[in-house]
């Protein structure tokens, strides 16, 4: 017995230094030195509605360029993407018609995606799937979304109120009006954190009812995502207020700090 300790002594060293590695790799640090930048997939979609509304190509071209000048890393179009690039992927940003609506093997690459954690930022009609099932999904997937045949929708002259001034998205930004289009009697889990709010035509006492317009929504161990319902109309995404909530619900959704895509 005397003579085995040496030898197992030997043995349980070199264990230790022929066993692969399980942890992999240190993980890329947010910010600081060997930091990567922020890596965005923007999912655009054809032109709907009238002149100034709905300019889903415009948001592209312009958004693009000004997200790469912040120093993301920036690809997109009208196409879905695939499973390769969402695996070098961050933040999906959806800003489409129905921007909800997707094929069952788009799914499985939305759900492999949320699962490692990505990130989703989603503008006014990508809050919204193809009725049925899609819109259980997808207010599972955002922590709320447009319910078909229940959800409302309202045009013209609206008022942000901010329901959570610490938040780091919101922090700093005061209440605003605008002519937009809000979306109310969405369908909402309660685990929503409420950033905005805006009056809607349902009466309540003596004045209007307020709903949630502005929302982040976390899964413990998978995806983030920022909802703004706003972007009905173009012009309004030129708006400091209104870029300001927009790059930092971009950098939240990426585990970034909400800083990092503004003016330096």
């Amino acid at each position: 017995m005397r003579c085995l300790l040496p030898l197992l002594a030997l043995c349980t060293v070199f264990a230790a230094d022929v066993a692969p590695e399980t942890g992999g790799p240190d993980p890329i640090p947010a910010t600081g030195p060997g930091s990567r930048p922020l890596r965005i997939f923007l999912r655009s979609g054809p032109k709907s509605h009238g002149p100034g509304d709905h300019d889903h190509p415009a948001f592209l071209r312009d958004w693009l360029p000004l997200l790469k000048e912040r120093g993301a890393q920036v690809e997109g179009g009208d196409v879905f993407p695939t499973a390769a690039q969402l695996a070098q992927t961050d933040v999906v940003i959806i800003h489409r018609q129905v921007g909800g609506n997707f094929k069952p093997e788009e799914r499985e690459i939305i759900d492999a995606y949320a699962k490692r954690g990505g990130g989703f930022v989603v503008i006014h009609a990508g809050a919204v799937a193809g009725g049925g099932a899609s819109d259980d999904y997808y207010r599972d997937l955002l922590g709320g979304s447009w319910r078909q045949k229940v959800t409302r929708w309202r045009e013209g002259p609206m008022q942000l109120n901010f329901v959570d001034h610490d938040h780091a998205i919101t922090k700093g930004v005061a209440d605003f009006g605008m002519k937009d289009e809000i979306y109310y009697d969405l369908d909402m889990l309660p685990g929503i954190h409420a950033l905005a709010t805006a009056p809607t035509p349902k009466k309540k006492g003596d004045g209007f009812e307020s709903q949630t317009q502005v929302w982040t929504y976390e899964k413990e161990g998978a995806q983030r995502a920022f909802v703004f319902i706003p972007g009905h109309t173009y012009v309004n995404f030129s708006r400091p207020d209104v870029q300001t909530l927009l790059l930092r619900g971009i950098a939240w959704a990426g585990r970034k700090p909400v800083e990092t895509l503004e003016k330096k």
